[in-house]
């Protein structure tokens, strides 16, 4: 069985991030899904946006590109967070450089949630929505908290008849938890940071990890089981396994960091009745070895790299 290959917000080195355009380009691709970011407004709307404040770089208003210090969406209602056109990176920025092959498109607002899954019913085929639910559990007044994001966030996949195919995903396990309880037959795959983050030395700069005192922090908070997003089930409780705490919290699924995908890792998560997907796979050699490995489902800004038949 090949593994399902989702397009991280839709294919975001192909197509604008986390817009219709590309999940309908995702769903055009025949990818088996597409991976997106929702927040709430400070209406209550869930809507689709990777960071907490608007993104530098990709939002702009009536014609002029925002600047920093921008606005946290949670601050914003719906119909402030339509005046935004993130359909083009502005020319010369570090995210314009950084998504050089993106097909931009101008007219592009932020979408609802509701809005993403009428894309995805356009599918001939099953198309799997992974929804990363955004909170900050470093920050609690930069999102909506994760125990509503994940109420919200249950009420339109329920709503809109799409639970069948929906996967929660996020790094706050607090509102997947939530979303269990609310609806124990959604699945939920707990997303988990980068390993070497938490080891010894320092980590790769592949590895993206954050500032030293963001990091030692991470460290600190994981080795004295009281990381605030594990909500009681920091791995050094069960084991030092982030696996076995995954199952005990209630997870379906175990979404890593790719390069923390191994044979032994696969293993213990089949032992312990759990799927597998990982996040971001970005090259193909790297897309192919991970499903040598037996994972379920590949998250990539590149889905039109993968050359094996998808699943279904």
């Amino acid at each position: 069985m090949q593994p399902w290959i989702i397009a991280h917000r839709g294919g975001a080195q192909l197509a604008p991030e986390n817009t219709l355009a590309a999940f309908t380009s995702a769903v055009h691709r025949g990818c088996d899904g597409a991976e997106l970011d929702v927040q709430l407004s400070r209406d209550g709307r869930v809507i689709v946006h990777h960071d907490f404040r608007l993104k530098e770089g990709l939002c702009r208003r009536k014609g002029r590109w925002i600047v920093s210090p921008t606005a946290l969406v949670k601050d914003l209602t719906l119909g402030e967070l339509r005046d935004f056109d993130v359909g083009r990176a502005q020319p010369g920025s570090t995210y314009a450089r950084e998504h050089a092959a993106v097909a931009w498109r101008d007219g592009e607002p932020i979408p609802l949630l509701e809005e993403v899954i009428a894309v995805a019913k356009t599918a001939p085929k099953p198309f799997h929505l992974f929804v990363e639910l955004k909170t900050s559990f470093a920050d609690s007044e930069a999102s909506a908290g994760p125990e509503e994001l994940a109420e919200r966030s249950v009420a339109a996949i329920e709503e809109h008849d799409y639970a069948n195919c929906a996967v929660f995903v996020g790094f706050d396990w607090r509102g997947l938890i939530r979303a269990k309880a609310l609806a124990p037959h959604v699945r939920c795959w707990f997303t988990s940071l980068p390993s070497s983050w938490f080891g010894e030395g320092t980590p790769p700069p592949e590895d993206d990890p954050p500032p030293g005192p963001a990091l030692q922090m991470l460290r600190l908070w994981a080795r004295t089981g009281t990381s605030p997003w594990a909500a009681g089930h920091d791995a050094v409780r069960h084991g030092g396994s982030i696996i076995a705490a995954i199952k005990a919290a209630g997870g379906d699924g175990w979404f890593p960091y790719w390069r923390d995908v191994t044979a032994a890792a696969v293993r213990e998560a089949r032992i312990l009745g759990l799927k597998i997907g990982c996040w971001t796979v970005n090259g193909a050699d790297a897309m192919h070895a991970v499903a040598a490995l037996g994972v379920d489902a590949i998250c990539t800004d590149r889905p039109d790299l993968w050359s094996g038949r998808t699943g279904s």
